[in-house]
């Protein structure tokens, strides 16, 4: 979970720090500068997104300025707006509308998440005839073994049960090495952004969505950038009535503007991606526990809940 590269309310080069990078926020730009990984390959994939034009009518990646690699220093241009996230969480629970909190214009800005999906396939389109021989989905099944053997050293879910995830998940994804196993779930291989979540999308006065933290691009299945923003939309329509009443069909309209049907929720690579998603907000919200504040985690621990509750009854 990020945070957005800038907003109307914050001054200029104002700094910001999470656990893997640090941010210079100006008037009219954004520096992320880390220790921890290089920053080139953002680089690229937004240099990449530009040149190509991968935008639709509201819909754009944001936009690279520039890119140091001595420095490992990234600049991009500064979206002033409010996060995608809080635009749909504050104004539906009952202290965000006492403090004020209105959700103006929600048929456009529904419009406008629905076109995320058509976004996204123009994206992952762009990159999928130009891989190099053999390229998969294999990332994934690596990457759940990591996440599961992470969440049994913090112990945060009972050994039983995650080790029924183990075994039913882990089992699923060894096929990952058969050469057929994308196109038999409705995937394809693609350069993806790695961690398409309602977090990483801004909002501008426009209503426009300003795609935002490309820093885990690489090349893997498509379909885990479309399960990894569903799972959100999905999990956050969970946690009130009024968000279930205004979003509870916000992920299958995302789904249909990408160009699947909704039935793909239900395939097994897709429950997969759900299983690891719901997994890594667990995970990320224990890591972000002393960062966030006691209102920040009485929030996201209800999105958690509604992951965790899908996970535990699929075993």
């Amino acid at each position: 979970m990020t945070g957005p590269l800038g907003s109307s309310s914050q001054e200029t080069a104002k700094i910001r720090v999470n656990p893997r990078s640090t941010g210079i926020i100006s008037s009219t730009t954004y520096e992320k500068h880390t220790k921890h990984s290089s920053l080139k390959p953002e680089a690229q994939e937004l240099a990449r997104c530009q040149k190509l034009g991968i935008h639709t009518e509201h819909v754009f990646p944001v936009r690279l300025i520039d890119f140091n690699e001595q420095e490992n220093r990234l600049t991009t241009e500064r979206i002033s707006g409010n996060e995608l996230f809080l635009t749909l969480w504050n104004p539906t629970y009952f202290f965000g509308r006492l403090r004020g909190h209105k959700l103006s214009g929600v048929e456009t800005i529904l419009d406008r998440v629905t076109e995320v999906g058509r976004w996204l396939r123009k994206y992952h389109e762009s990159s999928a005839n130009s891989l190099p021989e053999g390229s998969d989905g294999g990332w994934m099944e690596a990457a759940f073994h990591r996440k599961i053997e992470d969440i049994r050293k913090s112990r945060l879910i009972p050994e039983a049960k995650l080790a029924r995830i183990e075994y039913k998940f882990g089992t699923e994804l060894i096929k990952l090495k058969q050469p057929d196993f994308l196109s038999s779930n409705g995937a394809f291989p693609c350069r993806i952004h790695g961690d398409f979540l309602v977090y990483n999308i801004l909002i501008d006065s426009q209503k426009n969505l300003h795609v935002l933290d490309f820093g885990d691009t690489r090349i893997s299945g498509n379909l885990e950038d479309v399960s990894r923003f569903y799972s959100s939309l999905w999990a956050i329509a969970q946690t009130n009535g009024t968000r279930r009443k205004l979003l509870g069909d916000l992920p299958q309209r995302f789904l249909k503007a990408y160009g699947v049907s909704p039935e793909i929720a239900d395939t097994p690579y897709f429950r997969c991606n759900l299983v690891y998603n719901f997994l890594t907000h667990l995970e990320g919200q224990n890591y972000m526990r002393d960062l966030l504040s006691w209102n920040s985690n009485r929030e996201m621990s209800q999105i958690t809940r509604a992951g965790m509750k899908w996970v535990y009854q699929q075993i």
